[in-house]
């Protein structure tokens, strides 16, 4: 998958999405130990269950990760992949004043 920005504000869900140390150490721990549950990601990274669900929402919502629902021992378990595509950034034209 690829994603061409060609103008800032169209790339604004990625911008605020990679903004984050923690949002990228998630992306760096899925790309390394591949797909993991939600509560072993915070486990990782040593974050609470509440932190990991909205850093989670907004790398979901910029396209860089995946959310599976997977039925489990204690019931349904939401496991996340790292979709990290290859992105190209050319704002030069963009029109914008």
């Amino acid at each position: 998958m690829k994603r061409f920005i060609r103008s800032l504000r169209d790339g604004l869900p990625l911008f605020k999405a990679m903004a984050s140390d923690t949002r990228i150490a998630i992306l760096e721990l899925l790309m390394k130990e591949g797909p993991m549950r939600m509560t072993a990601i915070a486990e990782s990274l040593q974050i609470t269950g509440g932190a990991i669900t909205s850093h989670v929402k907004m790398l979901n919502e910029a396209g860089l990760l995946k959310i599976e629902q997977r039925g489990g021992k204690h019931g349904i378990q939401k496991v996340c992949s790292a979709t990290v595509p290859a992105i190209t950034i050319d704002v030069k034209d963009d029109g914008q004043a």
